[in-house]
């Protein structure tokens, strides 16, 4: 079964029945592409990055991509660029440039509950696209750009939500939490197995299984995050700000910054400030 929706806000995509392989693509849209169930592996430019179950992979407009391979069903959805931003000025109007989301597997619980009612009410609706599913379409496509702003990890939101991974067990919620809380620390993979109260080939495992990469990954990806508004709202030096945020060097800060957002910290600060 194959459907496949669209109005001037954007795109619906459901598939059973597809290539596992596709082809190269850059489109001028946000692609929300989320896991029914097992692994889907997406070709990016810095990465191949596999996501699983319940967990999304969000592009930016003009993101290089190509699909490797998707288990069971495909679905994606495909959001108007003017959308996505004007819902995410009107919720976070101190910035100004183009939202962008990082390139890393996602996931939250109100998305995986949108996901499940918009699913449930186009089959409900045997998927016919009249005056109603347009209205339907449309203002569900508002409500996720809106899930999306504080449900993700993107350039507008400095945090990073442990709540999204409370399905991950109590366990590794203790570890996101005391990473949260002493970010700039020189963490180890004991201190970390420590708090968790596991051994650390275990939580290494279990971390990336539940959370979808490893535990100094997430820890690296939150210190960027961390450093987001220092970068756009301020004068200090790249170097000082790699350094407060807890990275080794500036050159490790440099090149994990472009491997989750596709540009150097420099140049988000120019786009910040256009």
């Amino acid at each position: 079964m194959n459907k496949i929706l669209s109005t001037h806000q954007g795109l619906f995509l459901f598939k059973t029945e597809f290539e596992q392989e596709s082809i190269r693509r850059s489109d001028n849209c946000y692609k929300f592409i989320y896991s029914l169930g097992g692994d889907m592996t997406y070709q990016l430019p810095h990465q191949d990055l596999t996501f699983h179950a319940d967990q999304m992979l969000l592009l930016n407009p003009y993101d290089p991509h190509r699909q490797l391979e998707v288990a069971h069903h495909k679905f994606l959805i495909e959001l108007n660029p003017g959308l996505i931003n004007q819902a995410a000025k009107n919720l976070m109007n101190h910035h100004s440039a183009d939202i962008q989301f990082a390139q890393m597997p996602q996931q939250s619980l109100q998305i995986k509950k949108w996901v499940a009612f918009i699913l449930d009410y186009i089959d409900v609706s045997n998927g016919v696209m009249d005056a109603s599913m347009k209205v339907f379409l449309d203002n569900s496509f508002t409500q996720l750009a809106i899930l999306l702003m504080k449900g993700s990890v993107n350039s507008y939101y400095q945090d990073v939500q442990p709540e999204a991974y409370t399905a991950a067990g109590f366990p590794i919620y203790k570890v996101l939490e005391a990473m949260k809380e002493s970010y700039t620390s020189n963490w180890t993979l004991d201190d970390m197995a420590a708090i968790a109260q596991l051994d650390k080939y275990r939580l290494s495992h279990v971390f990336k299984e539940k959370v979808g990469v490893s535990p100094f990954s997430w820890l690296q990806i939150y210190r960027i995050q961390r450093s987001l508004d220092k970068l756009q709202f301020t004068d200090t030096t790249i170097l000082q700000i790699a350094m407060d945020s807890g990275f080794s060097s500036v050159s490790v800060y440099n090149r994990l910054f472009k491997k989750l957002y596709g540009m150097t910290p420099s140049y988000f600060r120019r786009l910040s400030n256009t």
